[in-house]
């Protein structure tokens, strides 16, 4: 919105004949003028919330009585939007009366707010308490700096949710699939503010118009009015983990501060909560092992110098992934159904084999021969074709491992080991 002119303020007295008059057809002409010539009147000087509200009672009121579509309903709607838009600017400048005190870092339920006064948003964001909107070029707020809670200045004292980074360090994440009971379990109160909600269905009871929303939370199964429950949709970690199923379901606003906030978080192993995804999926199964061979050329290259150096020219997705473990994110489980996940994979890979093989000669020289068949091939545990013997980590071929009667390394030591008994 604009700023406003500093004179859009005018005076009038509004009679109940005058209201009485531009209700009638007949007399809409008498009333017209004094519509149009006159506005409600606040004095600019000494403006207070309850002079406002009223003003803005009166203006309600004004517009009830005119017709649609006319000139007069189109200046008093105008007057509205001037009011309320005036109301909102005397709130917050009582709030920041006391300038001091909002500079200062506020903990309230976990959250560390500060103040921000210099919005960079390119859009427009809404207040956490009173859902209403935070315009950018209007108004003050406090953010959260561990979840990024906002709130308008003069709503920070009526927050009652806790901190989501205080809930996601005391609470595990849900990896079930979370039934519902339906409100008789939550006695018809919102899971989060306990005001009493239900269940509404306008095509049944259109005069149903006045109760609470309950809206369902597919992450914790619980319901939520709309204060709490924006309509917003997030991914639900149960049922990727249960049935590689990425469909956004709608979430409460809290549930979804918290996926958001533990979306870039390892913290899903999925060998351990569904080790049957990798049998019916080819991209798990060789990202598998892919992990398993970095796993191996690790062994190479956390002993070798050349390879710190060479750490700098490498990205930082390529270097993330070479030291993954067996946890996964939301965010690379997204990336593994896109095939993004698995290719940055297969290039990191192929980066610490293309050192270890052809440009490092101390890693290349500590690969192995087999003693079985002989033959001048360098062999490493990370090849296809290799097999790795479980006591003295050997290598050998595949098919020469199967057809072998002992390990040759093994025999050795265990021959050594007599000798110097004896």
């Amino acid at each position: 919105m604009s700023s406003l002119p500093n004179n859009f303020f005018f005076s009038v007295e509004m009679d109940d004949s005058v209201i009485s008059q531009s209700s009638s057809d007949s007399a809409s002409s008498a009333s017209s003028t004094s519509i149009s010539d006159n506005f409600l009147t606040i004095n600019e000087n000494n403006l207070n919330e309850n002079i406002i509200e009223k003003e803005i009672e009166k203006c309600n009121q004004m517009l009830r009585t005119t017709k649609e579509c006319s000139k007069e309903r189109m200046r008093l709607v105008r007057r509205l939007v001037e009011l309320r838009f005036k109301l909102v600017m005397v709130i917050e400048m009582n709030a920041l009366e006391n300038k001091d005190l909002i500079s200062t870092t506020k903990v309230i339920f976990g959250h560390h707010l500060s103040p921000i006064w210099k919005l960079t948003w390119l859009e427009n964001t809404f207040c956490d308490v009173c859902t209403k909107p935070i315009w950018k070029h209007m108004h003050q707020l406090y953010q959260c700096t561990d979840c990024e809670y906002k709130c308008h200045i003069f709503c920070v004292e009526q927050i009652k949710r806790v901190c989501t980074a205080v809930t996601a360090s005391e609470n595990s994440m849900i990896f079930t699939i979370s039934p519902y009971s339906g409100l008789l379990s939550q006695d018809y109160k919102c899971a989060e503010c306990q005001s009493y909600i239900r269940i509404r269905n306008l095509q049944i009871s259109p005069e149903d118009t006045l109760s609470l929303e309950a809206r369902l939370c597919d992450y914790d199964g619980k319901f939520y009015c709309p204060l709490h429950h924006w309509n917003k949709t997030a991914i639900i970690p149960a049922r990727v983990i249960c049935n590689w199923q990425f469909e956004e379901k709608g979430v409460s606003q809290a549930s979804f501060q918290l996926l958001n906030y533990k979306y870039k978080s390892k913290m899903y192993d999925l060998e351990k909560h569904n080790p049957k995804l990798f049998m019916y999926l080819e991209s798990l199964s060789q990202i598998k092992n892919i992990k398993n061979n970095l796993v191996k050329m690790k062994k190479y290259l956390v002993l070798c110098k050349l390879w710190n150096s060479q750490l700098k020219n490498m990205s930082s997705r390529n270097h993330q992934l070479l030291y993954d473990g067996n946890l996964y994110s939301m965010k690379d489980m997204v990336d593994i159904k896109s095939g993004v996940f698995l290719e940055d994979l297969k290039k990191t890979i192929k980066i610490c084999e293309k050192h270890i093989r052809h440009e490092c000669e101390i890693c290349k020289n500590q690969g192995y021969i087999c003693e079985i068949c002989q033959k001048d091939i360098i062999l490493f545990p990370f090849d296809e074709d290799a097999d790795e013997c479980n006591k003295c980590k050997n290598v050998y071929h595949n098919q020469c491992w199967k057809t072998r009667d002992f390990c040759p390394k093994c025999k050795r030591i265990e021959t050594r080991k007599i000798k110097e008994y004896l």
